[in-house]
């Protein structure tokens, strides 16, 4: 079960990074261009979301494979939980119907993690 625990601990690791450090920097031109904001919105909630994720990934790894506040891998993955349901919302919003079974299946690899390691 540990070995199983860890294949989804980096697949969720995998799947949270490259959006995680394109949020967090990519140019707000570039944030327009892709239709995640509006020309007058501000662009620091989408950044503090990448931050977020990125923290998150090294969160879901390192305390457990360290051994330093392991709690902090199961609360990490409960994050990831949450962002994947935030981002259900968001996508469903936007009748952008063909990612919300990849948000589903992320919303329970984050779960399962989360309820096993704790």
């Amino acid at each position: 079960m540990n070995t199983f625990l860890w294949v989804l601990q980096g697949l969720l690791a995998a799947v949270f990074i490259v959006p995680g450090v394109i949020k967090t920097f990519i140019s707000k031109a570039g944030l327009v261009e892709k239709k995640a904001i509006t020309a007058d919105e501000s662009a620091a909630p989408y950044r503090f979301i990448g931050i977020m994720e990125v923290l998150g990934v090294f969160g879901v790894i390192l305390p457990w494979l360290l051994s330093i506040y392991p709690v902090l891998t199961p609360l990490a993955a409960a994050g990831f939980a949450i962002v994947m349901v935030g981002a259900f919302v968001v996508h469903f919003s936007k009748k952008d119907y063909k990612i919300l079974p990849a948000l589903v299946i992320i919303f329970l690899v984050a779960v399962i993690v989360a309820w096993q390691r704790f």
